[in-house]
């Protein structure tokens, strides 16, 4: 994967997004290896103490700039992965990876044609408007929003009677 620079002001909670995501990539890479990296590992890959790699997996500290790409080319992934929401490009690309990587072998050919919730998600979010529609719903009330929810479900249902595929779609709840 490439490395790209991080772009834009950090968000609130940054720290914690970060330490979540050092831990993910802790839980899930170990490159030619069958256990995790040790704090003292990554330390030593970055240059700094274990101390510190455990405060940046807590989400007690931020890593400089530098630090940061350190920590990333550990684990070839964008430098984006470790700071941005879940929608950027970076974060879908690694968790793409990192849940394929842990699908055992040959599961994938046995899983049904249907995608998970979570596929469904990541898909919808690249087509056009489907993520302007979630964000502007979650400014809904909760009243509002299950109405929205009832007319989707209604067009929904009325789409797949109209394709004679009725049992393909599943209402949301």
């Amino acid at each position: 994967m490439a490395h790209h620079e991080m772009t834009g002001p950090l968000e609130p909670g940054t720290a914690a997004l970060f330490g979540a995501r050092l831990q993910r990539l802790v839980d899930n890479i170990h490159p030619n290896r069958s256990k995790p990296y040790t704090d003292t590992e990554i330390a030593e890959h970055v240059g700094v103490t274990s101390k510190y790699i455990s405060k940046l997996r807590a989400g007690h500290s931020m890593p400089s700039l530098e630090k940061g790409r350190a920590i990333a080319a550990l684990f070839d992934v964008d430098v984006d992965y470790l700071l941005k929401p879940h929608d950027h490009p970076a974060v879908t690309r690694v968790e793409g990876h990192l849940s394929a990587a842990r699908e055992p072998a040959g599961l994938a050919q046995e899983r049904p044609s249907q995608p998970t919730e979570d596929e469904l998600w990541l898909q919808l979010q690249q087509v056009h408007g489907v993520k302007e529609i979630a964000l502007r719903a979650g400014q809904l009330s909760p009243g509002a929003r299950a109405s929205v929810l009832d007319i989707v479900n209604r067009i929904l249902g009325s789409e797949s009677e109209a394709s004679g595929s009725s049992s393909d779609a599943q209402p949301l709840e």
